[in-house]
Parts: C-alpha cells; structure tokens; sequence
C-alpha cells in the first residue's frame, strides 16, 4: 500500500488531503486544502498564499491517477469546492481536476448541519454528469479486487452532539496492511470514534486530534485530557504501528509539548507518532500557527491586505 500525504497543516495548510493506491485501487482521502481567513487578526502570509497553489497543483496532479475519491465531511478544508477562492488556492476549473469520472464515496448530508448540507447540494448541483458514480458510504464495507474499505457509521465532529457536524471514517485493508483515516474527531474525544477503531483494530491511525488552539473557546484542560485518555487507550491495546496525528492539533506551535504524556506512552509500547510532514521525511512547517512571526519577519507590501476586501462566505470551515 502507497500512502502519500498531499497537504496538512503540518505541510502549511488546513488539509487531510492523501493519496493512497494498492494494486487495485487509487483513491484521494479528503482533497481539499484551505487557509484560515482571519488568525491573529491577520490574512493568510504570503507564504501560505504560495503553499496553498503549490499543494494544489500537486493534489490536482494526484487527482489524474485517482479511480476513486472519499469525502468525510463537508468543510472545506476537506473537499474542493466549485468556485474560485484565494484561501483555497481554487480556480473555476479546480472542482473538475478533481472529480471528474470519479467514483465519489461521501457521506451522507442527511444528518449534517445546515451549513454543511448547504455545501454537500452545491457541490452536487456542481458535479452532476461530471462524475461516474456517488456513493453514500456511512456504516458500508467495499471490496475492490484485494482491497476492502470499511467505512464508519456517523462519528461527531468531536464530542457527541457537536454543533459542527458529523463525519466518516475510512479503514482500507490491504493483503496484511490496515491503515484507518478518521478526520476531525477532535482527538479523538466521542466513544463512538474510539469503538470503531478498536474494532478495525488498524495497525497505522490517521486521526484528526485535539484542537488546542482552542483552548480559549470552550475547548479546555477537560477535553484535551478526554482526548488524550482516548489516545492512549488506543496506544495500549496493542495493534497499533504507527499513528498519525493531524489537522487541529497543529495549529498550535507548542502541540508536541501538550502531548508530551501520549509520546512517552508511545515510546513504550514501541509506536511511532509522526505527522504529514514526518511522513515525507521533512520538518513541520506551521505555517498558520507562525503568521504573526511571518508578518514580523517578512511584512508583504502596503497594498497586499487589498486583495482580501470584500471576499464573500470564507468563514472557519
């Protein structure tokens, strides 16, 4: 099985985005990558302004070698969207590198929050005779050739009766290789999220963890340690190799410090924990979580901030 990250916030952008093929399957986990509009109080550096088109290119070119591709959920950093957006590196033609005679493996909009239903019917009306097939895949397993996907029931998007929305999880099972993929669980914090992965019982965990830049927004000491009691119960049961943190957690610089109890549980059982970068044999580069230290070091031209006036429904997710 080929595992390769496209972009993350480890990378520089709000993403899961990853490319994975067996000899049967080539499938895009979550493409869509974006930028926060507004942290700090500041725009997207142009820093990120580049790494957001760079990792675009690169997620539209893994896009030509893609069968299939799997959608968690509809926040917007986890799909493309149909339209043109600064933040999102995207272009009128974007949406159709990526979906074009797909076999598209979603989740289903039927309990999801307005603002996610509202974007799940835009990308449909979007995609309709674009795509080969769509796919609700809540609670299915799919065998293609060797290869068996197993995918979740509805998860919370964090802890049970979150506000943000339900989302997916995907397990791919090759000959004797598991890996399970399982964005924006906030840790994870549900037991839900928690029993699926005991009983995949995967050996390498994707998982979107907790989200500590947070921490001033409801999202304290009480939930990190949910979330940590969470991740090392996984560690100790004895089937993972590898497990991946993602997402949330590393908009925060000082994430490896405030996990520093789960690393040292890892060490003794012999799990490696590693990011998206790590992954690529490259240093984090925290690119949202550095901004006011961008602007600092590397301040854009007088005119830059212009280009943000008046952009339209960019909000968080």
């Amino acid at each position: 099985m080929d595992v390769i990250p496209i972009a993350e916030e480890s990378l520089g952008v709000r993403s899961m985005a990853m490319f994975i093929k067996t000899r049967d399957l080539s499938i895009l986990l979550d493409p869509g990558i974006s930028l926060s509009p507004n942290r700090f109080g500041l725009p997207p550096h142009p820093r990120e302004l580049e790494r957001v088109r760079t990792l675009r290119s690169i997620l539209e070119r893994y896009a030509e070698e893609t069968n299939y591709v799997f959608i968690s959920h509809y926040h917007r950093d986890h799909f493309t969207v149909p339209y043109p957006s600064i933040y999102m590196g995207t272009t009128n033609e974007s949406y159709r590198k990526i979906y074009s005679n797909k076999v598209l493996l979603l989740k289903s909009p039927d309990d999801e929050n307005w603002s996610q239903r509202r974007r799940y019917y835009g990308l449909r009306r979007a995609i309709e005779g674009l795509v080969r097939e769509i796919m609700f895949v809540d609670g299915k397993e799919l065998t293609i050739g060797s290869t068996k996907l197993v995918i979740s029931q509805s998860l919370p998007h964090g802890e049970d009766n979150a506000r943000t929305g339900k989302v997916i999880a995907i397990t791919i099972i090759n000959n004797d290789e598991s890996l399970t993929f399982m964005p924006d669980v906030e840790g994870p914090v549900s037991q839900l999220a928690v029993n699926y992965v005991m009983t995949i019982r995967p050996q390498t965990l994707i998982v979107g963890g907790p989200p500590l830049y947070l921490s001033r927004k409801g999202f304290g000491e009480d939930y990190l340690n949910n979330a940590l009691r969470n991740l090392m119960s996984i560690l100790r049961a004895g089937f993972l190799n590898r497990l991946v943190i993602a997402h949330h957690t590393l908009r925060e610089l000082n994430w490896r410090n405030a996990l520093k109890a789960l690393f040292e549980d890892a060490s003794k059982y012999n799990i490696s924990i590693i990011t998206y970068a790590g992954m690529l044999d490259r240093e984090d580069e925290l690119l949202e979580a550095m901004r006011k230290e961008l602007y600092a070091a590397e301040p854009p031209p007088k005119d830059y901030l212009k280009q943000f006036r008046g952009v339209k429904d960019e909000n968080e997710d």
